[in-house]
């Protein structure tokens, strides 16, 4: 499988200068840095656009996808917590009724208890 090349923002930025400034030709260029005139043409129409941005390192997307996965557990841990405390503040609220509800059915069962 072929691997990819990864140029550095600033190599790409240079090289545009370069070509803008008239410095070098773009074929010339291409063929003593072994990169394809299409390339570069991308490379130009982005510097054109405001749109190029460097890509992140191998290193940097690792550290990305482990941030996302501590961001969901924190997240699952609070949703966790929320459902807690929910549940503590019923039970203290059942604790602190008197605990007999009374119906028709409870006062039936208690007049039989009784006699």
């Amino acid at each position: 499988m072929k691997k990819y090349r990864y140029f550095p923002l600033e190599y790409k930025q240079r090289v545009v200068q370069e070509i803008e400034s008239g410095l070098r030709t773009k074929a010339a260029i291409a063929r003593e840095e072994h990169l394809a005139c299409s390339l570069i043409d991308r490379w130009q129409k982005h510097v054109r656009e405001g749109t190029m941005r460097d890509h992140p390192s191998r290193k940097e997307r690792l550290l990305a996808r482990e941030l996302d996965w501590y961001k969901k557990k924190v997240a699952e841990q609070a949703m966790e917590i929320d459902l807690l405390r929910k549940i503590d503040e019923y039970c203290q609220s059942m604790r602190r009724s008197n605990g007999s509800i009374v119906t028709g059915r409870n006062t039936e069962l208690r007049r039989d208890v009784k006699s």
